[in-house]
């Protein structure tokens, strides 16, 4: 996982978000001009707001047990810190998700189903009744045409939420 450096800066480049991290890194976010409320129109440093969102989320992640490359952990925490600091609201849509008896998220990961699929959710928001998630499987079917992708957003009823608890091997064992 790379960590937040002095040098890191948000930019706009082709109406997307994009993160520089150092002079040979780059990282295009899944969000663009349509998604976001304020396009960095120059550079933007990646300031301690940033960087305390990024570390929270590496921290819940890791605590998660999820197995994740560094790479990918990296992308995962990038998008997250994105869409949490520039992307517009997004109204609810629970509809489109099972509600759940025993709800609820663990490390802020979540699985959310529904009859055509089902998708792991890391959760960004957390307001009384409602959640803004940011979807980190591949894809989710919502309906027969409707699709949500890798790094799209989504707010649920919390009852929507199944707690991810992924086994780890250092669990006790009679």
């Amino acid at each position: 996982m790379f960590y937040p450096m002095s040098d890191w800066f948000w930019f706009s480049e082709n109406s997307q978000l994009m993160l520089s991290m150092g002079k040979d890194w780059q990282c295009t976010t899944a969000y663009g001009q349509k998604q976001i409320t304020d396009l960095p129109k120059a550079q933007q440093l990646f300031n301690l707001s940033d960087t305390e969102c990024y570390m929270f989320l590496a921290d819940q992640l890791n605590a998660s047990a999820r197995h994740s490359s560094d790479a990918q952990l990296t992308h995962i925490l990038i998008n997250a810190t994105a869409a949490t600091m520039f992307h517009k609201p997004v109204t609810p849509k629970s509809w489109f998700l099972d509600e759940i008896e025993s709800f609820g998220f663990h490390h802020r990961l979540a699985r959310v189903v529904n009859k055509f699929s089902s998708g792991v959710v890391l959760v960004l928001t957390d307001e009384s009744h409602l959640a803004t998630c940011m979807l980190i499987s591949s894809k989710l079917l919502l309906t027969e045409s409707k699709i949500l992708r890798q790094f799209d957003l989504i707010k649920v009823a919390k009852n929507r939420l199944e707690p991810l608890l992924l086994e780890t091997s250092s669990q006790l064992t009679a």
